[in-house]
């Protein structure tokens, strides 16, 4: 009797799915997410395993029935969701750990860590910040004048006021070690983050703009330069180095010498290499996720971390 319950159940389903390709997507969705509750465990198993394998695409109909006044469809809906959105971020990880070096884009690595903390956030309200600060950086500048034909010193002067005085990006003293502070979503929105992340947001600033500012990997530091080799103009020019957690001031190698502890010009004045960036900022988020007792971030990012950096990376302390 129980055999024929079961193989009656499983023709049922088999039917009910079949029905998947003649239905709109958003109807077959639904109906998936009504069998979270059914009688048969079967019906709603097989239905939980389905909705994960449409993964994004259902994450609009499973929010709702987070809301649902069933118990079982409620918690089955949150348990979903939660391992959709993570799902999601680990094959941009994924994705990224397969691309060599050159090809990895430390924008779109940003918003990718922006997704541990609000896995919802699309890439495009990200990169949409960052236009609107390279366009009041065009509206200094003087919309008919081209940024990157600027004597150094003016470009950068320009690219500073902005961040700074407009936008009021500053280095976080108060809660430096809290995980928001590695997310450049949540940098932009709180106008105070970490080093690495104040630097790279002017780096993609000033990537819209045209200007050579790279990211510089100092030791216990991060700062950027405009890379005096690529300005305009015969021959090279002087390299111009800010601190942006230190109020954006400008540094010369001297300062530099007698500040930071095994400062090496020949090393720390080269761009530091885009994967390097991404891990760095990644461990920066772990560290704090650590201190602030988020384990499961933690871990999250940890798993996330060796698919990037892949198996022979080192492990963190």
């Amino acid at each position: 009797m129980c055999l024929f319950r079961l193989i009656r159940v499983h023709f049922v389903l088999a039917a009910a799915l079949s029905l998947v390709s003649a239905a709109e997507p958003d109807n077959e969705i639904d109906g998936l997410v009504g069998r979270l509750d059914d009688e048969s465990f079967a019906v709603r198993d097989r239905a939980d395993r389905v909705l994960r394998e449409i993964g994004k695409a259902a994450l609009p109909a499973l929010k709702r029935a987070c809301e649902s006044d069933s118990p079982e469809k409620r918690v089955r809906a949150r348990i979903l969701v939660q391992k959709i959105q993570r799902e999601i971020v680990r094959r941009e990880f994924e994705r990224m750990g397969k691309l060599a070096d050159a090809d990895l884009e430390v924008e779109r690595a940003m918003w990718a860590v922006s997704l541990f903390l609000d896995p919802e956030l699309e890439q495009a309200q990200l990169a949409s910040s960052l236009d609107e600060i390279a366009l009041a950086v065009r509206k200094r500048i003087g919309e008919d004048r081209k940024p990157q034909a600027l004597p150094p010193a003016d470009a950068m002067k320009a690219l500073i006021f902005v961040l700074k005085e407009e936008f009021l990006l500053s280095g976080d003293t108060a809660t430096y070690h809290h995980p928001d502070n590695s997310s450049a979503y949540r940098v932009l929105r709180r106008k105070k983050g970490l080093p690495i992340l104040l630097s790279e947001i002017a780096v993609a600033v000033a990537r819209r703009l045209e200007l050579p500012v790279v990211g510089l990997g100092i030791p216990g530091r991060y700062m950027i330069k405009y890379d005096g080799g690529r300005a305009p103009g015969e021959g090279p020019g002087s390299d111009i180095i800010i601190n942006p957690f230190e109020q954006w001031r400008e540094m010369t190698v001297r300062d530099l010498i007698f500040s930071v502890p095994g400062f090496d010009a020949d090393e720390h004045l080269q761009e530091l290499p885009v994967r390097l960036k991404i891990l760095r900022i990644m461990r920066n988020m772990e560290s704090h996720a650590l201190v602030t007792g988020r384990r499961d971030l933690q871990e999250e990012i940890r798993a996330c971390y060796t698919l990037l950096a892949g198996p022979g990376a080192a492990r963190f302390r």
